[in-house]
């Protein structure tokens, strides 16, 4: 026994080690399954969570399941033994079991099995979820072993909390607070990939700058509440009129910079045009007065384009929305990337 003590706790040891450097949950959970795979005899092993849009059952990671089977398995989260799961937190053993019986039909995922263990995979004191693990041969599962994985289940959902709150801060440390853009920082590290991956496959790549006109004398009369929804607001708006592989960033208090991968000049400028347009009719509604905003967009039709330093590039950018600016409120305009501007 005290032998038995002792190779668990290693095993502990050797597991908080490794998921000491997991970055996404799908890497800490890899990590989990993989040491209990040298631990714990097994037929199929997987963590099942609730989908909280659904409340159905999905596979979040598994061994010994077929990718295509794990991808299109969705399951409802209610019944005889998942409720025991979910709303009592017990632990389930069902040795020796009836193939044909209404626990077997509920429970089975790809394979036949004799024997299973599923405990609750908990999170804050609610149950998540559960870990399902089947054997098609003997030895039963025991009280012991139901112990073990419960103990896995709990680190489970410790792991899944831990990478959840590390998600959230990292959107947050990229996300404007105001606006809900990009951060300018978070922006410049996603161009520079894009411009990257531009340059390999020699696709077109455009960046688009626009500017709120009297944002300042906006904040001004109405306040900063209204001036942070007013910026809200436009994101919003561009946002719906882009690709949802588009990347759009705050790049200074009034302005607002757009990148749009394999986007040509002319498609570029229809949705320059269509994101100003929205703005105007939209704003116009919300805050009671039409927003006008000024834009550029510069298209990179060559890789040896995106050679220019991205601080010229930005700064391009910028002298064209002054040039807009000056062909009075509200103008778009389309600049090539060597063009200089007045």
């Amino acid at each position: 026994m005290a032998n038995e003590l002792k190779a668990i706790i290693e095993w502990m040891i050797n597991v908080f080690r490794e998921l000491g450097g997991a970055l996404t949950i799908e890497e800490a959970l890899h990590i989990v399954i993989e040491n209990i795979k040298n631990h714990f005899p097994h037929q199929t092993l997987a963590v099942l969570t609730a989908d909280e849009n659904t409340s159905n059952l999905v596979i979040r990671n598994s061994r010994n399941l077929s990718y295509s089977y794990v991808k299109n398995f969705s399951r409802a989260a209610h019944g005889n033994v998942t409720d025991r799961l979910l709303l009592k937190h017990d632990r389930v053993l069902l040795n020796n079991i009836n193939r044909a019986g209404p626990d077997y039909a509920e429970i089975k995922l790809e394979h036949d099995f004799n024997h299973a263990c599923l405990v609750p995979i908990v999170q804050n004191q609610r149950a998540i979820g559960y870990l399902h693990c089947d054997r098609i041969d003997d030895p039963p599962f025991t009280e012991d072993d139901a112990r073990e994985l419960l103990a896995i289940g709990y680190l489970i959902g410790q792991q899944i909390a831990r990478h959840e709150l590390l998600t959230l801060t990292r959107n947050l440390a990229r996300t404007d607070e105001a606006s809900k853009a990009l951060k300018y920082h978070a922006f410049l590290e996603q161009y520079l990939r894009e411009a990257a991956r531009a340059k390999t496959y020699n696709n077109p790549l455009t960046l688009m700058l626009f500017g709120i006109d009297n944002y300042t004398q906006y904040v001004a009369t109405c306040g900063v509440a209204a001036g942070h929804a007013l910026l809200e607001e436009v994101h919003r708006l561009i946002r719906s009129n882009a690709r949802e592989i588009d990347f759009i960033g705050r790049f200074a208090a009034d302005k607002f910079i757009v990148c749009l991968g394999g986007m040509n000049s002319a498609e570029a400028k229809k949705t320059a045009e269509n994101i100003h347009a929205a703005i105007q009719k939209q704003t116009a509604l919300t805050a009671r007065q039409p927003t006008l905003v000024n834009g550029v967009s510069m298209t990179f039709a060559r890789k040896e384009d995106l050679n220019f330093p991205v601080e010229k590039i930005f700064a391009r950018l910028g002298s064209g929305l002054l040039a807009a600016r000056r062909q009075g409120a509200g103008q778009i305009i389309v600049i090539n990337p060597e063009q200089k501007t007045e």
